[in-house]
């Protein structure tokens, strides 16, 4: 399967964060790769291209990902007990989102 950028969701955003929040993201807003790249040796897995993409841009900028719920930082990263989600967002009640592993 080939990766595909989000190319124009990420200008939407960065016109958005610039226009309604007052900074494009920009440098240090987001995560590194080697942030990531440690995450996915952890995992035992490939972060989604979107959700890989999202945090090398703006991953770190708690006001464009964290407003209701919290975006988890590479770190804090988990597939579920049932080995069939990964969890990159905990909802501020401790539910959680998942993205199928």
């Amino acid at each position: 399967m080939t990766r595909h950028s989000c190319h124009h969701a990420w200008t939407s955003i960065q016109d958005f964060a610039a226009q309604r929040v007052g900074a494009a993201p920009g440098r240090g807003d987001g995560w590194t790769q080697a942030d990531l790249d440690v995450a996915e040796e952890r995992l035992g897995l490939g972060l989604p291209t979107a959700l890989r993409e999202a945090y090398l841009l703006f991953g770190r900028r708690q006001d464009l990902t964290s407003n209701h719920d919290v975006l988890l930082g590479p770190a804090e990263l988990y597939v579920d007990d049932a080995k069939e989600a990964l969890v990159f967002r905990q909802e501020r009640r401790a539910a959680a989102n998942r993205a199928a592993a």
